[in-house]
C-alpha cells in the first residue's frame, strides 16, 4: 500500500508543465496496478478535473452533473480522510440513482478504487482517485490517511503550480446581461453607475448580480467578479 503513496509523493518533485505532470500520473498509475487517475479541485462555486479517464465519461460527468450525485465524492466530503470504495461492495445501501451511476462509470472501466481527499484553501476540497476495472480491489481496505493526505496535499501544489488546463470542468455561464454589468463593476463602477451607465434601474442591476452570485455559489461580489475573469467569462 505505502508503494503508490510513495509515488505520489516522488512525482511531487517532477519539474516541468502540466503535460510532464500528467505524463508522470499516468505511469504512476500503471505501475501500481490500476487504470485511472483524476484529480478533481472542487470549490464551492465550481469543480475542475485533470484525468486519463475516457474523454466521453468525463464530458457525460459534468453535463449530467454527476459530481452531485457521485457516491464517492459525497463520501469523500464526509470522511475527509483516504478509503477504498467499489460499487460493487457498496450496492447494497446505493439509491437507484447511485447505482446508475456505478452502472454507467463501469462501462467505462470505473469500477472500484482508492479515493484521497485533502481541505484546501477558501474551503475547497482537493480529491484524487486511482481507479481499477476490478469489481473489488485486492487491498487492504485500511490506509494510513495521514501519509495519504500528506502525499495527495503534495500532489494538489504541484498540479496548481503548473497552472492546469482542466480536462473536464463543470460549466459556468453568464448571460449577456450579467456578463455586462459585471464587467463595468470590474472597472470599479458601483451598480448605481452602471445602471445610469446602462440606463436601466437600480434593481435590475442588482437582481440580476444577486442571480449570478447564487448560480456561482459566491458570497460576495468581489467573490463572484474574480470567478467570472478567472473563467474568461467578462
Amino acid at each position: 500500500m505505502q508503494h503508490w503513496l510513495d509515488k505520489l509523493t516522488d512525482l511531487a518533485a517532477i519539474p516541468g508543465d502540466q503535460r510532464l505532470v500528467t505524463q508522470a500520473l499516468k505511469t504512476v498509475t500503471e505501475t501500481t496496478g490500476f487504470e485511472g487517475y483524476a484529480y478533481l479541485n472542487i470549490q464551492p462555486s465550481h469543480s475542475s478535473a485533470v484525468s486519463n479517464y475516457h474523454p466521453d465519461w468525463q464530458a457525460e460527468y459534468f453535463r449530467r452533473r454527476f459530481n452531485k450525485l457521485d457516491p464517492v465524492i459525497k463520501r469523500a466530503h464526509t470522511l475527509k480522510r483516504a478509503f477504498v470504495w467499489s460499487g460493487e461492495w457498496d450496492r447494497s445501501r446505493l439509491s437507484p440513482d447511485e447505482q446508475s451511476f456505478f452502472s454507467l462509470a463501469s462501462d467505462f472501466g470505473i469500477r472500484s478504487g482508492i479515493t484521497v481527499p485533502v481541505r484546501i484553501a477558501h474551503g475547497a476540497l482537493a480529491v484524487f482517485t486511482l481507479a481499477s476495472s476490478k469489481q473489488t480491489m485486492d487491498i487492504d481496505r485500511e490506509i494510513d490517511p495521514v501519509a495519504a493526505a500528506a502525499a495527495v496535499a503534495q500532489l494538489h501544489t504541484r498540479i496548481q503550480l503548473s497552472d492546469p488546463t482542466p480536462t473536464a470542468e463543470e460549466p459556468l455561464r453568464l448571460d449577456p446581461k450579467g456578463a455586462t454589468y459585471l464587467s463595468w463593476i470590474a472597472d470599479g463602477k458601483t451598480m448605481e453607475e452602471v445602471a445610469d451607465l446602462e440606463g436601466v434601474k437600480y434593481n435590475s442591476v442588482r437582481v440580476k448580480i444577486e442571480q449570478a452570485r447564487k448560480h456561482f455559489n459566491v458570497h460576495t461580489i468581489a467573490h463572484l467578479t474574480a470567478t467570472a475573469i478567472r473563467k474568461k467569462l467578462i
